[in-house]
């Protein structure tokens, strides 16, 4: 009898310490590759199991910049899970040709358990087209149309662009830079941010810069309209930060200052100082809202850049880059390195170019941060592709203004981070 209570004592004790139930697994996680739906953005699919998955999240940086965001997918929680996640949706987040994204996953179960994919990346393109490329030494052309000499051509212009532009600004860019190349103003339409239909009906891109690394350009022998837009590449690079903006002029006047011929540009500046109604430098440090003064706002933006350029020299023009990137403000920088603010420059151009001082100075307010607007229809004036970037625009002025404030970072049209 006391064996027989001996041993049903063991068999408790067996039970009570020896014989708890396995511990839950960690939860699993499957990375399920992404779709390339261009231009309506990327599907990333991801399948997991555990005791019961609570929490699903997209974790994924925007490279070159290496904005680091998440998403969640919508699903229910339950022991199996297939979900989805799109990004690049034009509605929320326009991610232009180009965009790599580098992503992993990340799920949680009901215990707190976490399991993640390894980090993956996934390259942008537009699929619509069967793309070639030239690269080398930094930059890549792609193209899918013309000769693989016209590609070459563009990736000459485009090294010498980049090149020229780091030394008048005393920079260099760390990343590498990419021209998508498109042979028509419907092809390229739909690799654009998207705007309001009457916008997209009534204006023709020529060029435009839709990321830090990206350049979007219309033909394949565009070469003053590649120069331009990869002159903004440069000048962000300058003097670009969350602590300093460039006005729209200097930013702008840069780039057309990069074309080799300014072509209607030159043309509308140099009538308009003949007629003596040019526009003040307070005028332009943000882009014009009268569609008639389109023309006039480069041709004077590029005339105030050379003006500078050529009295005090490559090396002060770089400190004023520099100087408002760190955020000293535009009037503070211009004061640090030239001695004048912005309208001491209004006035010293004005008499290098035979005009009177401005009688009443314009108010002393700067200008919010400049946004940089895409190259439109071509004036044509000779010059080494057939076209200048002059724009013709037969649109209200409020189109104009809608160009600039489309807005990646914040995108715009041409967007800057």
């Amino acid at each position: 009898m006391l064996k027989s209570v001996f041993a049903a004592a063991i068999v408790l004790a067996f039970f009570a310490f020896g014989a708890s139930p396995a511990a839950a697994a960690a939860p699993t996680v499957t990375d399920g590759g992404v779709q390339n739906n261009f231009p309506d953005g990327m599907v990333f699919s991801v399948h997991a199991e555990g005791v019961a998955i609570t929490n699903v999240r997209l974790l994924y940086k925007i490279l070159p910049d290496g904005t680091s965001a998440s998403a969640r997918p919508d699903f229910t929680p339950s022991a199996k899970v297939d979900a989805t996640v799109t990004l690049g949706n034009p509605a929320t987040l326009y991610l232009p040709p180009g965009t790599v994204i580098e992503y992993s996953w990340e799920v949680t179960d009901s215990g707190g358990a976490k399991a993640t994919t390894e980090q993956q990346s996934f390259f942008y393109d537009d699929v619509r087209f069967q793309w070639q490329k030239v690269d080398g030494t930094g930059m890549t052309i792609y193209y899918y149309s013309g000769s693989e000499d016209d590609a070459t051509n563009m990736h000459t212009v485009a090294e010498k662009a980049i090149a020229d532009a780091e030394g008048l600004l005393g920079t260099t860019v760390p990343f590498d830079v990419q021209v998508w190349v498109y042979d028509s103003t419907d092809d390229m339409r739909p690799a654009l941010q998207r705007t309001s239909p009457g916008f997209e009906s009534q204006i023709i891109t020529q060029g435009v810069r839709v990321a830090t690394n990206t350049v979007l350009v219309l033909g394949n022998v565009s070469f003053d309209t590649l120069r331009h837009e990869l002159t903004h590449v440069v000048t962000a690079e300058a003097g670009e930060s969350p602590l300093g903006h460039l006005p729209a002029w200097l930013d702008e006047g840069t780039a057309v200052h990069g074309q080799l011929d300014q072509g209607g540009y030159k043309d509308a500046i140099e009538q308009a100082i003949n007629r003596g109604n040019v526009l003040s430098v307070r005028e332009i440090t943000s882009y014009p809202g009268d569609a008639s003064k389109i023309n006039l706002f480069y041709g004077e933006a590029w005339s105030l850049v050379s003006y500078l350029v050529d009295t005090y020299g490559d090396a002060k023009y770089a400190q004023l880059f520099a100087d408002i990137k760190a955020g000293k403000g535009v009037d503070k920088s211009f004061e640090a390195v030239y001695g004048f603010d912005q309208d001491g420059l209004d006035n010293a151009w004005r008499e290098a170019n035979g005009l009177p001082a401005r009688v009443t100075p314009a108010p002393t307010t700067e200008a919010p941060s400049a946004t940089t607007v895409p190259t439109l229809a071509p004036v044509k004036s000779g010059g080494d592709d057939g076209t200048s970037i002059g724009t013709v625009i037969a649109i209200a002025a409020a189109v104009i203004v809608l160009a600039g404030a489309v807005g990646l970072g914040g995108i715009t049209l041409a967007r800057k981070l």
